[in-house]
């Protein structure tokens, strides 16, 4: 795995027309292995499963942004929890995980995500929802 530099983040966030100054950088950890098992982790579905495991508890915020784990940064869903980033689906599914950078657009409560839902067929919320709701997101998305 990779770690960008802040510099190559902001750039490739600049070129996704996000305001990189704006962008929060964290550090997603690894989970417990015993809370892990019960999180959702099909692999590939990091939007769902991370959705999902706000929906049934396992997470208090669904945060959308980029993996910045790799020579592209990378959109995908991860959770929050207790204070700290989790990414239940990848490290479910890698032989041995590696806390990373990601940069956050956005995070939602279950309540969030509940009413958007009822209006949103395209649900889980992924980047692209962003750019639909620009209006709402403009302290991170260039007008």
């Amino acid at each position: 795995m990779t770690q960008l530099s802040l510099e190559a983040i902001h750039q490739q966030l600049n070129e996704r027309n996000f305001i990189a100054e704006k962008v929060r950088i964290v550090t997603v950890e690894a989970m417990d292995p015993e809370v892990l098992a019960t999180c959702t982790a099909t692999e590939n579905e990091t939007f769902y499963n991370s959705y999902m495991n706000v929906i049934y508890c396992k997470g208090e915020r669904y945060v959308l942004g980029y993996r910045c784990n790799e020579e592209t940064i990378v959109d995908q869903a991860i959770i929050f929890k207790d204070g700290k980033y989790y990414d239940p689906t990848l490290q479910a599914n890698s032989e041995s995980f590696e806390p990373y950078q990601f940069a956050v657009l956005a995070e939602f409560k279950v309540f969030d995500m509940m009413k958007h839902a009822k209006t949103n067929k395209d649900f889980p919320p992924d980047v692209d929802f962003l750019f639909t709701k620009k209006k709402h997101f403009k302290n991170v998305i260039k007008a």
